[in-house]
């Protein structure tokens, strides 16, 4: 046998050394980057203020804050930035509290009804929307078109998500005159549902 012969098959092993050494560096370096990569996303995602919400996708009655005082807050108005509106002003007043969004089915379908309930116990009980994580605009576009014409305060950046146990939209708290959550609602409120509630907390 030739020395050139011998010579080849000598560095065949470690010719195939070096392929599996450089293919466990690729996977390292690829496990690597995974690795930052997921943990820069997970940064960004923590550092992120925005309460995520989903629609909910059926009605679920009750939850933690029934029985509790509602939580007090303050945000601009959905159509003027330069008003305020205060769940304070509606002290002493039994309150229907509704959280709703342009992007939710739920709340397009529920918010012409509770216009129009709110027209029919004018005096009784006090309408209050909460336009979440949502659009300017597009909190404006939905109550012009449900014919609301009651306050809404605008929490674009959802805010008040954690503060109120939100877990899906839309999210209804009757509310009785002592400022006290008497009933609480996730998913769309029938008309049934509504005007059955609103005597709880008229009663109460």
């Amino acid at each position: 046998m030739s020395g050139s012969a011998k010579t080849k098959r000598a560095l065949r092993p470690s010719a195939v050394k070096k392929t599996v050494f450089l293919g466990l560096t690729l996977v390292l370096v690829a496990l690597i980057v995974f690795s930052v990569t997921a943990s820069l996303s997970s940064t960004v995602h923590s550092s992120d203020t925005r309460s995520p919400l989903n629609q909910a996708s059926g009605v679920v009655i009750g939850g933690p804050m029934v029985g509790k005082p509602i939580p007090e807050f303050t945000l601009t108005a959905v159509n003027s930035a330069a008003q305020s509106i205060e769940l304070s002003q509606f002290a002493g007043h039994p309150v229907v509290l509704n959280f709703f969004a342009s992007w939710c089915i739920p709340c397009k379908t529920e918010l012409p009804e509770f216009a129009a309930v709110s027209k029919k116990e004018l005096g009784k009980v006090d309408f209050v929307g909460v336009d979440e994580n949502d659009t300017r605009s597009g909190g404006s576009s939905i109550l012009r078109r449900s014919g609301v014409d009651y306050p809404a305060a605008f929490d674009g950046e959802g805010q008040l998500a954690q503060r109120f146990h939100l877990v899906g939209l839309p999210t209804t708290f009757f509310i009785d005159s002592k400022g006290r959550v008497v009933a609480l609602v996730v998913g769309q409120v029938s008309s049934s549902m509504l005007e059955t509630n609103i005597a709880k907390i008229i009663s109460s």
